[in-house]
């Protein structure tokens, strides 16, 4: 990406200064990882730094700050480093700072903050920063305004911007869209949980398991061989397995974390954009900050209860890229079933979200049987599938998700059945939602399987053909567009 600003940069900017000038010293700005937000915010600094006024961007990140200081060069701002290893330079009016190092040096003079990746700010080191500048304005910027905690960011900023979502920056063609296909799916009943997320060590070793190292290769070999693929592990330890494994496959593959020398991270980048190495496998590197659109997939080898840490992984493919027309997601992590597909809507707010007693439902898992009927089967145990088994997640397998999640709790619960049925179909209509003729028949198997009274017999009899009414009626009035 260029310094010309596109139209929803300029319109993200527009807004930023208006709340501003509508009294809120702190804005919040998100925007979808690899749509441009250093250089969205590099812009706002460059025009700070035209009038004279002084900066502070702050960072959690060594790679940050070398990136944002290189972009801001590029757009001829004279940048002051306050980070190890660099030699200080007070005289300048901008300055980019590790966190990590600031604590430790004299606070420069600043008349605006800003923080990349905010949603790290409820940290300690972060939230000084409203004491030390209590008349400076602040803006904080990510893809993710979300904690693992589920704490809000209203005691720090007075104000949350969402630019587009995801499904629309795919339309307008600023990112690519995903296909997620899911290998295998790990047995996490035994790992426990810390601080919010799964405990590190113990992780890595169900993850390191035969099965599911077998399963995590021959997911790459199946549908990415070839392709430019990073992979996200667990620990350092897991990260170098994964690396032995895809070696013993003919795969060329090498492995970095944060201690890898900077000048080897930068060779093994430069051999990876040039195809001679296949795979990446990164602890903790290549989530936040990396910029390589060439990356024609991803591979989910670390489950995780964080949403952000999930969606800034999947972000690193959906870059757009010359000739690149679609991102690959491989999740070998179950991950999609703990938030979700990438390109769902979802609510962001500076209250943070409510701690909620667990439901039946978290305990629930999908797998899909001999028959290719999805059942709904215990988290608690491993399921049962005999190989690898890959499927592509779309919106219409959500819709039968959904659909059985209706089933199942009629079953449990000795609700009608066909108060499922019209439930589901009700949901559907108000989203204005046609489903297509295979998840038809889908469901009028699986009711087929529990039709064992007069009136859901009746109710299989009417309904649908009601619903094909439906879709007649809405059709002929130009309400629906189908899919073929």
């Amino acid at each position: 990406m260029g310094n010309e600003l596109r139209p929803y940069q300029v319109q993200g900017i527009n807004r930023i200064f208006d709340s501003w000038r509508n009294n809120n010293r702190s804005v919040l700005f998100q925007m979808p990882t690899g749509t441009g937000k250093t250089v969205l915010f590099s812009e706002i600094v460059k025009r700070g730094y035209e009038q004279n006024r002084k900066v502070l961007i702050v960072v959690h990140r060594i790679e940050l700050v070398e990136q944002i200081g290189s972009k801001l060069q590029e757009m001829n701002v004279k940048v002051g480093y306050i980070i190890s290893g660099k030699p200080a330079d007070p005289s300048c009016i901008v300055q980019v700072a590790s966190v990590q190092t600031l604590l430790n040096r004299e606070y420069p003079e600043a008349n605006l903050i800003v923080i990349d990746e905010c949603h790290h700010a409820k940290a300690e080191s972060y939230t000084k920063l409203w004491a030390i500048y209590p008349d400076a304005k602040f803006l904080g910027v990510t893809a993710t305004p979300v904690r693992l905690s589920g704490e809000g960011f209203d005691d720090c900023f007075d104000d949350l911007i969402v630019s587009m979502s995801v499904q629309e920056f795919i339309k307008q063609g600023y990112l690519v869209p995903v296909s997620h296909f899911v290998g295998g799916s790990p047995d996490l009943a035994g790992v426990k949980e810390r601080q919010g997320d799964y405990v590190t060590k113990v992780l890595s070793q169900v993850m390191m398991d035969n099965s599911v190292m077998t399963n995590l290769i021959d997911s790459y070999l199946q549908k990415a061989n070839g392709k430019s693929t990073i992979v996200f592990a667990v620990d350092v330890e897991h990260s170098k397995e994964i690396v032995e494994r895809y070696k013993a496959a003919g795969v060329v593959a090498v492995h970095i974390d944060a201690k890898t020398p900077t000048e080897e991270r930068k060779k093994i980048l430069l051999d990876f954009k040039e195809k001679k190495i296949q795979v990446i496998s990164n602890v903790e590197i290549i989530t936040e900050g990396f910029d390589f659109p060439e990356c024609e997939a991803i591979q989910l080898a670390r489950p995780t209860k964080s949403l952000s840490l999930y969606l800034q992984m999947v972000g690193r493919v959906m870059r757009t890229a010359k000739n690149k027309t679609q991102g690959l997601v491989l999740d070998n992590a179950s991950l999609w079933l703990e938030h979700g597909l990438t390109n769902i809507e979802r609510q962001w707010s500076l209250k943070g979200r409510a701690k909620n007693k667990k439901s039946n439902d978290e305990n629930r898992e999908i797998g899909i049987d001999n028959d290719g009927i999805i059942r709904i089967i215990s988290r608690n145990r491993p399921m049962e599938v005999q190989g690898l088994e890959l499927y592509s997640l779309t919106e219409e397998f959500e819709r039968l998700l959904d659909f059985e999640a209706h089933l199942i709790t009629a079953i449990e619960k000795k609700h009608k059945l066909v108060s499922a049925y019209l439930r589901y179909m009700t949901n559907l209509e108000k989203k204005g939602v046609i489903i297509t003729e295979e998840e038809f028949t889908y469901i009028q198997k699986r009711l087929d399987r529990h039709n064992t009274s007069k009136e859901v017999e009746d109710a299989y009899k009417y309904h649908p053909s009601y619903w094909h009414w439906r879709k007649k009626e809405l059709a002929e009035r130009n309400l629906i567009i189908f899919r073929k």
